[in-house]
């Protein structure tokens, strides 16, 4: 009698065990689970973020070449205007002496 009741103390140990085991597991793998959609989630929201700030980044990179290309053409529009007041300037003088050695 005393063997049946150690058999079957140590069958129901393991019957238990077993199922704490698979308890453990399915919790395991539900924690995992939501780790894995937890990491996921925050993986859009950094593709998200970093997306927005690269096309931040590309606009205002545009809008600084505009304006840097606007500079560009008014300094040259500037230099041009000068080279020709230089140029006149240059055929006046000419022009006047010239005129004094006559």
């Amino acid at each position: 009698m005393k063997r049946w009741i150690g058999i079957s103390s140590i069958v129901i140990g393991l019957v238990a065990g077993s199922a704490c085991n698979r308890r453990d597991a399915d919790r395991a793998k539900s924690e995992s689970r939501e780790a894995q959609d937890k990491a996921r989630i925050q993986l859009d929201e950094a593709r998200r973020k970093l997306k927005e700030g690269l096309k931040q980044a590309d606009q205002q990179t545009r809008e600084d070449l505009d304006k840097a290309r606007d500079q560009l053409r008014h300094a040259l529009t500037e230099s041009e205007k000068d080279a020709r007041k230089a140029g006149d300037r240059v055929r006046d003088r000419t022009k006047d002496d010239g005129d004094s050695h006559q």
